[in-house]
């Protein structure tokens, strides 16, 4: 074999590793972009989760005013009056 035939099936050969290689960047590549697009619905979800349990800790936060309301309502009634 001649020299630059040499160096020509050596370019080739070059040249498919580095579409092999390229091939599995690509590969990983969608594969991480699916993983992240399912993270995202998660992180979606979560966030709802978060919100729903803001809203009901706001919910007994105004009940537990109430019931704070009613004792000292009940407290100050029962210093008034005579034993």
């Amino acid at each position: 074999m001649s020299a630059e035939l040499t160096a020509v099936l050596a370019v080739g050969a070059m040249m498919f590793g580095v579409v092999v290689v390229a091939g599995l960047i690509l590969s990983a590549l969608r594969e991480v972009r699916e993983e992240l697009r399912e993270v995202r619905g998660e992180l979606r979800d979560v966030r709802k989760d978060i919100d729903d349990l803001r809203k009901e800790l706001g919910e007994l936060r105004e009940r537990m005013a109430r019931l704070e309301g009613m004792f000292e309502g009940f407290a100050r009634s029962s210093e008034r009056e005579p034993a």
